[in-house]
């Protein structure tokens, strides 16, 4: 067995970590019941000559079997060398009977120049055709995945606070109300293609203050526990919202109540004023920590004690074993309702092992056949898995630091109830960071503290030691618009400048030597601990002492909803979405999580900033709503209220054993669509 990893510290004992070679990452979409994915990979060796460094990007017209079809092709070339190098080429294909579809073709060179190692890659889109090949009659085989922690099995969605609940989903075992077709670019998919659910219909009424959900029929929960109605989804929404929950995605602010109509109708009914028309995001699979739909019978017969532990879903997969921090045992679903989402592998166990050079060794032994591995020993983990394959997994994620206890709301309107002060609300000495909004002053050094702290960091050196260059530097709090974006301004970009960071501090009257703690959570999935880190030396280097906490999220997060959490820290927030969201949504006064920040509301002489946010959740204008948001990152960006550090891409390798796998593009970085993986 593998509890508590003691084996897999032995490996690593043994194991010799090094080298380097080429990477591959590959996104690909997934497809109805018919469509079959080959994972192909050929090892060739060839002479090249070439100049200099040049980026072409040419669109091609070509015809296939009297069409025309679009080409692609990229090249990046160093030159001017002539060698002989090692090109890895991996196609991944799409395919039913003979149809068209796209193929994506990515080949990572490693070659030598002037004594030096470079990579070379050429990315080609193609549109194709091909021929379908036989799927296996049912599942087969096992598969081993390390992830870096398990979290505890807990059934009910109030009590559900540990804010990582959903591999609960992730990992097959339960589902959400809807599921949107997966799109491998990693962009959110489109509301019109999320009919492949529980849910196979729905309808907003006019007036704004309910959504009628219909739901399929023949969807069984596992162990005989029977099929889904209305009363369970009901039941699932209003347990995660009633009073004292502890749920992260509760709704409590906006839903009044969730009610079944009869067996295959449920009503979502909204407080008033607080209708939300991109409700649908609330509901499904495409950003992760919704609501998972559990069984209400369960729930009734068994009690709340008992059926705490129990992992009773709907999803491809049964959990027949689930320890937390050492193991879970997933096995096929033969029941399972989704045509085009039949488990392809038998039998899965997922193993907690935290330190990456036990997984990496675990893996060259075979013993493990995905692991998640960070950025930084991405290069050396391909190069010591032979036949190994990395995938992306997710949109990427935004390293951001938050300045936690600046809580400047004083009206949480939802509920008509003041909450000023907060009790992470500390504008003193020791929090130098922390304004005061009622003084001025505070106000003017806090803020000088801030822009310090955040100039501080060189982005492009974390992005180049840390990520190994896979990721790039973020600026602003607003995932949905990169460097390249028509909505990006040049104003928000955060220069790197340690000289004018230590003249800030002693403006502040901050003198050297002063500590200024960071909290970086070492359990968080999508938080990587290295650039944390890294932002904490580049504090040490501008004169600064810094004390690194490294509580366990779950453990620290209930400061987060109590709103006592008053030091810096680094979370998470997902680069793609939509440009028009609603931002800032956890920096305002709810009964939930917050980022330990709270955006002002007009009061003590600020802006409204949290009335942008409300408009957004109505405004029928996009135009109108990404003005908002540019108002939002402006205001933002002047107080450094929070400082985004790097985005950065979660990536998986899984070893030969895999012979196919096409996860799922969610917000998270997790092992996840496990019924698609097909091994040998």
């Amino acid at each position: 067995m593998f509890g508590s990893s003691k084996r897999f510290k032995l490996l690593a004992l043994l194991a010799t970590l090094g080298g380097a070679l080429a990477i591959f990452v590959i996104a690909c979409g997934g497809g109805e019941a018919e469509t079959v994915t080959e994972i192909q990979t050929v090892v060739v060796e060839r002479q090249v000559t070439q100049i200099e460094k040049v980026i072409e990007t040419v669109v091609v017209e070509k015809m296939v079997e009297g069409k025309t079809v679009k080409v692609v092709e990229t090249v990046v070339v160093e030159k001017p060398v002539t060698r002989t190098e090692k090109v890895i080429e991996t196609v991944v294909v799409e395919k039913s009977v003979t149809r068209t579809e796209k193929v994506v073709e990515t080949v990572v060179v490693e070659k030598i120049v002037e004594g030096k190692t470079v990579t070379e890659i050429q990315t080609v889109v193609v549109e194709k055709v091909v021929v379908a090949t036989a799927a296996p009659s049912g599942p087969s085989g096992s598969l081993v995945v390390a992830e870096t922690r398990i979290i505890p099995a807990v059934y009910l969605p109030s009590k559900q606070g540990g804010g990582v609940e959903f591999n609960y989903i992730d990992w097959g075992v339960m589902e959400y109300l809807i599921r949107a077709a997966p799109h491998g670019s990693g962009d959110l998919p489109d509301p019109a293609e999320a009919v492949h659910g529980i849910a196979v219909s729905w309808e907003a009424d006019p007036a704004g203050e309910k959504v009628t959900y219909t739901l399929r029929e023949g969807v069984p929960f596992h162990e005989g526990w029977g099929d889904v109605t209305a009363a369970d989804v009901a039941f699932s929404f209003n347990e995660g919202n009633r009073t004292g929950t502890r749920f992260y995605r509760n709704s409590t602010s906006q839903t009044d109540r969730w009610e079944a109509l009869d067996d295959r109708t449920v009503v979502i009914y909204y407080k008033p004023g607080e209708f939300n028309p991109r409700f649908i995001e609330s509901h499904w699979n495409a950003g992760g920590g919704n609501t998972p739909i559990i069984s209400k019978k369960l729930v009734d017969e068994l009690g709340e004690d008992k059926a705490l532990p129990m992992m009773i879903g709907t999803g491809p997969y049964v959990s027949k074993n689930w320890v937390a921090d050492d193991e879970v045992d997933l096995e096929a679903f033969p029941d399972y309702w989704r045509a085009d989402g039949q488990p392809k592998t038998k039998n899965i166990k997922i193993v907690a092992i935290a330190e990456e050079a036990v997984k990496i060794a675990a893996m060259r032994t075979g013993e493990v056949d995905i692991g998640a591995i960070s950025s930084k020993f991405l290069t050396q983990a391909l190069s010591d898995i032979t036949g190994s394959i990395a995938y992306p997994v997710g949109r990427a994620q935004m390293q951001v630091l938050f300045f936690g206890g600046n809580y400047w709301a004083q009206h949480w309107p939802e509920e008509n109830e003041d909450v000023f002060p907060r009790e992470g609300l500390k504008a003193d000495a020791e929090h130098p960071w922390i304004g005061d909004p009622r003084d001025p002053a505070s106000m003017e050094s806090s803020q000088k503290v801030r822009e310090a702290l955040a100039i501080a960091i060189d982005r492009d050196l974390i992005n180049e030691q840390i990520l190994a260059g896979l990721g790039g530097p973020q600026f602003i709090y607003w995932g949905a618009v990169g460097l390249d974006s028509p909505f990006f301004k040049e104003s928000w970009r955060i220069p790197y400048d340690p000289e004018r960071a230590k003249a800030l501090l002693a403006e502040a009257g901050v003198a050297p030597g002063t500590t200024i703690p960071i909290w970086i959570p070492p359990d968080n999935p999508a938080v990587d601990s290295e650039v944390g880190q890294g932002v904490a030396q580049m504090w040490r280097d501008i004169g600064l002492n810094t004390a690194i906490e490294t509580t366990a999220y779950a453990a620290r997060r209930p400061t987060l909803v109590s709103r006592s959490m008053d030091i810096p820290w680094m979370h998470h927030g997902g680069v793609g979405g939509e440009p028009d969201g609603s931002n800032f949504g956890s920096m305002r006064p709810t009964g939930g999580f917050s980022h330990a920040l709270e955006t002002p509301d007009g009061n003590f002489g600020l802006p409204d900033i949290q009335s942008l946010y409300f408009a957004n959740r109505t405004e029928p204008d996009f135009i109108k709503r990404v003005q908002n948001n540019q108002m939002i990152m402006d205001w933002a960006r002047e107080v450094m209220w929070l400082s985004p550090v790097v985005r950065a891409q979660a990536h998986y390798v899984a070893g030969p054993r895999v012979k196919e796998w096409r996860p799922h593009s969610f917000a998270w970085k997790d092992f996840l669509s496990p019924e698609t993986v097909v091994v040998e």
